[in-house]
Protein backbone atom coordinates (compact mmCIF):
# COMPACT_ATOMS: atom_id res chain seq x y z
CA UNK A 1 0.00 0.00 0.00
CA UNK A 2 2.63 2.40 1.16
CA UNK A 3 4.42 1.89 -3.03
CA UNK A 4 0.69 3.03 -4.69
CA UNK A 5 0.40 6.65 -5.43
CA UNK A 6 -3.24 7.66 -4.96
CA UNK A 7 -5.34 9.12 -7.92
CA UNK A 8 -7.61 11.76 -7.09
CA UNK A 9 -10.74 12.71 -9.17
CA UNK A 10 -11.66 16.28 -9.31
CA UNK A 11 -15.22 16.66 -9.71
CA UNK A 12 -15.75 19.98 -11.50
CA UNK A 13 -19.21 21.78 -13.48
CA UNK A 14 -21.21 24.01 -13.96
CA UNK A 15 -25.05 24.59 -14.56
CA UNK A 16 -24.55 26.37 -17.49
CA UNK A 17 -22.73 23.45 -19.33
CA UNK A 18 -24.28 22.02 -21.94
CA UNK A 19 -21.68 19.63 -23.75
CA UNK A 20 -19.25 17.78 -20.91
CA UNK A 21 -15.61 17.83 -21.70
CA UNK A 22 -13.85 14.59 -21.59
CA UNK A 23 -10.61 15.46 -22.90
CA UNK A 24 -8.65 16.37 -19.92
CA UNK A 25 -6.72 19.36 -21.74
CA UNK A 26 -10.24 20.91 -22.84
CA UNK A 27 -11.14 24.11 -20.94
CA UNK A 28 -14.27 24.30 -19.03
CA UNK A 29 -16.15 26.62 -17.06
CA UNK A 30 -15.51 26.62 -13.78
CA UNK A 31 -17.73 29.50 -12.24
CA UNK A 32 -19.31 28.38 -8.98
CA UNK A 33 -15.98 25.55 -8.48
CA UNK A 34 -13.15 26.08 -6.21
CA UNK A 35 -9.53 25.64 -6.58
CA UNK A 36 -9.00 22.35 -4.79
CA UNK A 37 -6.65 21.04 -8.14
CA UNK A 38 -4.26 24.26 -8.15
CA UNK A 39 -4.10 23.54 -4.38
CA UNK A 40 -3.31 20.09 -5.35
CA UNK A 41 -0.37 21.37 -7.60
CA UNK A 42 1.42 22.70 -4.61
CA UNK A 43 2.39 19.72 -3.26
CA UNK A 44 5.89 17.97 -3.96
CA UNK A 45 5.89 16.22 -7.53
CA UNK A 46 4.88 12.35 -7.01
CA UNK A 47 2.38 12.23 -4.07
CA UNK A 48 -0.48 11.93 -6.07
CA UNK A 49 -2.12 11.29 -9.20
CA UNK A 50 -5.13 13.64 -10.68
CA UNK A 51 -7.91 13.15 -13.44
CA UNK A 52 -10.40 15.86 -13.92
CA UNK A 53 -13.82 14.41 -13.81
CA UNK A 54 -16.27 16.89 -15.84
CA UNK A 55 -20.35 16.79 -14.81
CA UNK A 56 -23.33 18.48 -16.27
CA UNK A 57 -26.78 18.25 -15.63
CA UNK A 58 -27.16 16.53 -18.44
CA UNK A 59 -24.57 14.05 -17.96
CA UNK A 60 -27.18 10.83 -17.23
CA UNK A 61 -28.66 11.38 -20.20
CA UNK A 62 -25.62 10.84 -22.18
CA UNK A 63 -24.28 7.50 -23.52
CA UNK A 64 -20.62 7.95 -23.04
CA UNK A 65 -19.32 7.58 -19.27
CA UNK A 66 -16.48 8.21 -17.67
CA UNK A 67 -13.99 5.65 -16.24
CA UNK A 68 -13.28 5.56 -12.97
CA UNK A 69 -11.87 2.17 -11.73
CA UNK A 70 -8.57 3.74 -11.15
CA UNK A 71 -9.33 6.44 -8.89
CA UNK A 72 -9.10 6.22 -5.23
CA UNK A 73 -10.85 9.55 -4.04
CA UNK A 74 -13.29 11.94 -5.27
CA UNK A 75 -12.63 15.94 -4.98
CA UNK A 76 -16.12 17.74 -5.34
CA UNK A 77 -15.11 21.08 -6.76
CA UNK A 78 -18.78 21.71 -7.84
CA UNK A 79 -19.52 24.20 -4.28
CA UNK A 80 -21.95 26.92 -5.10
CA UNK A 81 -25.23 25.62 -4.27
CA UNK A 82 -26.88 29.07 -5.52
CA UNK A 83 -25.44 28.70 -8.96
CA UNK A 84 -25.32 24.75 -9.61
CA UNK A 85 -27.58 22.67 -7.80
CA UNK A 86 -28.97 20.98 -10.75
CA UNK A 87 -24.96 19.73 -11.53
CA UNK A 88 -24.59 18.91 -7.63
CA UNK A 89 -27.46 16.73 -7.81
CA UNK A 90 -25.79 14.75 -10.62
CA UNK A 91 -22.83 14.63 -8.35
CA UNK A 92 -24.39 13.70 -5.85
CA UNK A 93 -25.92 10.45 -7.72
CA UNK A 94 -22.27 9.93 -9.57
CA UNK A 95 -20.40 9.77 -6.22
CA UNK A 96 -23.18 7.43 -4.62
CA UNK A 97 -23.03 5.01 -7.68
CA UNK A 98 -19.27 4.69 -7.14
CA UNK A 99 -18.60 4.21 -3.16
CA UNK A 100 -15.96 6.14 -3.39
CA UNK A 101 -14.23 8.43 -0.59
CA UNK A 102 -15.39 11.90 -1.27
CA UNK A 103 -14.30 15.35 -0.35
CA UNK A 104 -17.12 17.84 0.53
CA UNK A 105 -19.91 15.51 -0.63
CA UNK A 106 -22.93 16.84 -2.88
CA UNK A 107 -25.69 16.71 -0.29
CA UNK A 108 -22.84 18.32 2.46
CA UNK A 109 -22.50 21.70 -0.31
CA UNK A 110 -25.71 21.94 -1.04
CA UNK A 111 -26.77 23.08 2.88
CA UNK A 112 -23.95 26.11 2.52
CA UNK A 113 -26.46 28.78 1.24
CA UNK A 114 -25.72 32.10 2.64
CA UNK A 115 -28.72 31.76 4.46
CA UNK A 116 -28.43 28.25 5.80
CA UNK A 117 -24.68 29.20 6.86
CA UNK A 118 -26.63 32.40 8.68
CA UNK A 119 -29.03 30.00 10.75
CA UNK A 120 -26.36 27.30 11.59
CA UNK A 121 -23.64 29.68 13.17
CA UNK A 122 -25.90 31.64 14.95
CA UNK A 123 -25.42 31.76 18.57
CA UNK A 124 -21.98 30.76 18.66
CA UNK A 125 -19.93 31.56 21.50
CA UNK A 126 -17.88 34.85 20.78
CA UNK A 127 -19.68 34.64 16.94
CA UNK A 128 -21.10 37.80 15.93
CA UNK A 129 -23.12 35.98 13.02
CA UNK A 130 -25.41 38.99 11.08
CA UNK A 131 -28.52 37.47 10.17
CA UNK A 132 -28.90 36.47 6.38
CA UNK A 133 -32.57 36.43 4.75
CA UNK A 134 -32.96 35.23 1.04
CA UNK A 135 -35.50 37.22 -1.00
CA UNK A 136 -37.71 35.51 -3.56
CA UNK A 137 -39.58 37.64 -5.74
CA UNK A 138 -38.91 40.39 -3.54
CA UNK A 139 -41.65 43.18 -3.01
CA UNK A 140 -41.70 45.81 -0.54
CA UNK A 141 -44.17 44.55 1.85
CA UNK A 142 -42.45 40.78 1.60
CA UNK A 143 -39.44 42.35 2.29
CA UNK A 144 -40.72 44.35 5.39
CA UNK A 145 -42.53 41.11 6.70
CA UNK A 146 -39.64 38.94 6.50
CA UNK A 147 -37.18 41.59 8.41
CA UNK A 148 -40.29 41.92 11.05
CA UNK A 149 -40.59 37.93 11.71
CA UNK A 150 -36.48 37.60 12.07
CA UNK A 151 -35.93 41.08 14.00
CA UNK A 152 -33.35 41.73 10.96
CA UNK A 153 -31.21 45.15 11.74
CA UNK A 154 -30.58 47.40 8.83
CA UNK A 155 -28.52 49.05 7.55
CA UNK A 156 -28.17 46.01 5.20
CA UNK A 157 -25.95 45.09 2.31
CA UNK A 158 -27.82 43.37 -0.67
CA UNK A 159 -26.20 40.77 -3.32
CA UNK A 160 -27.65 38.71 -5.85
CA UNK A 161 -27.35 34.58 -5.15
CA UNK A 162 -23.92 33.73 -6.55
CA UNK A 163 -22.33 36.80 -5.67
CA UNK A 164 -18.45 36.43 -4.92
CA UNK A 165 -15.53 38.20 -4.86
CA UNK A 166 -17.06 41.75 -3.28
CA UNK A 167 -19.60 41.98 -5.81
CA UNK A 168 -22.93 43.43 -3.98
CA UNK A 169 -25.63 45.63 -5.09
CA UNK A 170 -25.55 48.11 -2.49
CA UNK A 171 -25.65 48.87 1.31
CA UNK A 172 -29.39 50.06 2.38
CA UNK A 173 -30.71 52.09 5.49
CA UNK A 174 -34.31 50.84 5.09
CA UNK A 175 -36.50 48.14 2.48
CA UNK A 176 -37.71 51.57 1.16
CA UNK A 177 -34.82 52.65 0.00
CA UNK A 178 -33.74 49.41 -2.01
CA UNK A 179 -33.74 49.60 -6.04
CA UNK A 180 -34.21 47.71 -8.86
CA UNK A 181 -35.38 44.28 -7.24
CA UNK A 182 -39.13 44.81 -6.27
CA UNK A 183 -41.42 42.71 -8.49
CA UNK A 184 -37.88 40.44 -9.83
CA UNK A 185 -39.11 37.00 -10.49
CA UNK A 186 -36.05 35.95 -12.18
CA UNK A 187 -33.68 36.20 -9.74
CA UNK A 188 -32.52 35.52 -6.29
CA UNK A 189 -31.40 37.92 -3.56
CA UNK A 190 -29.41 37.88 -0.30
CA UNK A 191 -29.49 40.83 2.55
CA UNK A 192 -27.19 40.65 5.25
CA UNK A 193 -27.23 42.71 8.63
CA UNK A 194 -24.30 45.45 7.64
CA UNK A 195 -21.76 45.59 11.15
CA UNK A 196 -19.01 48.12 11.26
CA UNK A 197 -16.09 46.01 12.44
CA UNK A 198 -13.73 49.08 12.08
CA UNK A 199 -10.82 48.85 14.93
CA UNK A 200 -10.34 52.04 17.30
CA UNK A 201 -7.52 52.86 14.22
CA UNK A 202 -10.16 53.24 12.16
CA UNK A 203 -9.34 50.51 9.62
CA UNK A 204 -10.89 46.89 8.82
CA UNK A 205 -9.37 44.04 9.18
CA UNK A 206 -10.40 40.71 7.19
CA UNK A 207 -8.59 37.34 7.42
CA UNK A 208 -9.33 34.21 5.76
CA UNK A 209 -9.14 30.98 6.92
CA UNK A 210 -9.33 26.98 5.31
CA UNK A 211 -10.87 24.34 7.35
CA UNK A 212 -8.67 21.19 5.98
CA UNK A 213 -9.90 18.01 7.41
CA UNK A 214 -8.86 18.68 11.00
CA UNK A 215 -7.07 21.75 10.17
CA UNK A 216 -7.30 25.17 9.85
CA UNK A 217 -5.29 27.27 8.17
CA UNK A 218 -5.02 31.25 7.71
CA UNK A 219 -4.74 32.04 4.25
CA UNK A 220 -4.25 36.06 4.88
CA UNK A 221 -5.44 39.20 6.99
CA UNK A 222 -5.98 42.15 4.85
CA UNK A 223 -6.20 46.10 6.62
CA UNK A 224 -8.10 48.42 4.86
CA UNK A 225 -9.34 51.62 5.21
CA UNK A 226 -12.82 50.82 3.72
CA UNK A 227 -15.64 47.71 4.84
CA UNK A 228 -15.66 45.68 1.83
CA UNK A 229 -12.27 44.04 1.35
CA UNK A 230 -11.35 42.09 -1.47
CA UNK A 231 -8.16 41.18 -3.16
CA UNK A 232 -7.47 44.32 -4.38
CA UNK A 233 -7.36 45.67 -1.02
CA UNK A 234 -3.94 44.60 -0.41
CA UNK A 235 -2.74 47.10 -2.60
CA UNK A 236 -2.91 49.98 0.02
CA UNK A 237 -1.78 47.60 2.44
CA UNK A 238 1.31 47.14 0.72
CA UNK A 239 2.04 50.36 0.98
CA UNK A 240 1.91 50.40 4.61
CA UNK A 241 4.70 48.61 6.24
CA UNK A 242 3.48 48.49 9.90
CA UNK A 243 -0.06 46.60 8.37
CA UNK A 244 2.26 44.16 6.08
CA UNK A 245 4.16 43.23 9.08
CA UNK A 246 0.82 42.31 11.49
CA UNK A 247 -0.45 40.20 8.05
CA UNK A 248 2.89 38.60 8.35
CA UNK A 249 2.93 37.92 12.34
CA UNK A 250 -0.78 36.62 11.58
CA UNK A 251 0.23 34.04 9.31
CA UNK A 252 4.20 33.33 11.07
CA UNK A 253 2.37 32.54 14.10
CA UNK A 254 -0.74 30.73 12.69
CA UNK A 255 -4.14 29.34 14.70
CA UNK A 256 -2.02 28.13 18.00
CA UNK A 257 -0.96 31.99 18.50
CA UNK A 258 -4.76 33.37 18.19
CA UNK A 259 -6.24 34.11 21.38
CA UNK A 260 -8.11 30.89 22.66
CA UNK A 261 -11.29 32.41 22.50
CA UNK A 262 -10.69 32.52 18.69
CA UNK A 263 -9.23 28.80 17.91
CA UNK A 264 -12.51 27.67 20.17
CA UNK A 265 -14.62 29.55 18.01
CA UNK A 266 -13.11 28.47 14.66
CA UNK A 267 -13.33 24.91 15.90
CA UNK A 268 -16.99 25.61 16.78
CA UNK A 269 -17.74 26.46 13.25
CA UNK A 270 -15.76 23.66 11.46
CA UNK A 271 -18.14 21.21 13.48
CA UNK A 272 -21.35 22.98 12.58
CA UNK A 273 -20.25 23.69 9.29
CA UNK A 274 -19.33 19.36 8.39
CA UNK A 275 -17.25 19.63 5.61
CA UNK A 276 -14.10 18.15 4.87
CA UNK A 277 -12.80 21.39 3.18
CA UNK A 278 -14.06 25.17 2.91
CA UNK A 279 -12.82 28.79 3.48
CA UNK A 280 -14.02 31.64 6.12
CA UNK A 281 -13.84 34.89 5.84
CA UNK A 282 -14.02 36.59 9.45
CA UNK A 283 -12.90 39.64 11.07
CA UNK A 284 -11.28 39.55 14.99
CA UNK A 285 -12.03 41.76 17.24
CA UNK A 286 -9.20 42.80 19.79
CA UNK A 287 -10.63 40.55 21.81
CA UNK A 288 -10.38 37.43 19.49
CA UNK A 289 -13.80 37.59 18.70
CA UNK A 290 -15.42 36.98 15.26
CA UNK A 291 -17.25 38.57 13.09
CA UNK A 292 -18.67 36.52 10.00
CA UNK A 293 -18.84 37.50 6.29
CA UNK A 294 -18.78 34.28 4.76
CA UNK A 295 -18.23 30.77 5.08
CA UNK A 296 -18.36 28.03 2.45
CA UNK A 297 -16.25 25.62 -0.04
CA UNK A 298 -16.26 28.42 -3.01
CA UNK A 299 -13.25 30.67 -2.00
CA UNK A 300 -10.13 29.98 -3.49
CA UNK A 301 -7.05 29.61 -2.34
CA UNK A 302 -4.26 30.31 -5.14
CA UNK A 303 -5.02 33.98 -7.05
CA UNK A 304 -6.27 33.73 -10.27
CA UNK A 305 -3.34 35.15 -11.84
CA UNK A 306 -1.49 32.12 -10.20
CA UNK A 307 0.77 34.77 -8.25
CA UNK A 308 0.91 34.50 -4.63
CA UNK A 309 1.59 37.87 -2.94
CA UNK A 310 4.93 37.63 -0.75
CA UNK A 311 2.78 38.54 2.61
CA UNK A 312 1.14 35.41 1.78
CA UNK A 313 3.84 32.63 0.90
CA UNK A 314 3.80 31.67 4.40
CA UNK A 315 0.28 30.00 4.34
CA UNK A 316 1.56 27.39 1.46
CA UNK A 317 3.50 24.90 3.84
CA UNK A 318 0.45 24.21 6.56
CA UNK A 319 -1.69 24.51 3.46
CA UNK A 320 0.10 21.88 1.66
CA UNK A 321 0.65 19.49 5.13
CA UNK A 322 -3.14 19.57 5.39
CA UNK A 323 -4.19 18.64 2.39
CA UNK A 324 -1.81 15.96 2.05
CA UNK A 325 -3.42 14.58 5.69
CA UNK A 326 -6.61 15.29 4.14
CA UNK A 327 -6.39 13.05 1.31
CA UNK A 328 -4.56 10.25 2.89
CA UNK A 329 -7.11 9.66 5.45
CA UNK A 330 -9.60 9.84 3.28
CA UNK A 331 -8.20 7.17 0.75
CA UNK A 332 -6.48 4.78 3.81
CA UNK A 333 -9.55 4.85 6.30
CA UNK A 334 -12.29 6.00 4.12
CA UNK A 335 -13.70 8.38 6.66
Amino acid sequence: MSDHIPRVGFIVGNDFDRIIQFDQAGIVNVEGNNDADRVLALLPEGGFNKTRIHLAPSYFRKAHRWATSGIDILWNMVSDADMNPATLAVVDKFTAELGIPVIDPARAILQTRRHHIASRLAGLDNVHMPKTLLLRNPTLERVKRQVDQVGFRFPAILRRTGSHNGQFIGLFDTPEQIEGIYGDRHHEYYMTEFVDYRWADGLYRKARFFFVGDEIVIRQLIIAPEWNIHGRSGRWMASQPALEAEGAAMLAGGVAALPDVTRIALRSIADKIGLDYFGLDASLDADGRLTIFEANATMNFVPRNGQMRARSLASVPPMVASVRKLLLRKVFSGR
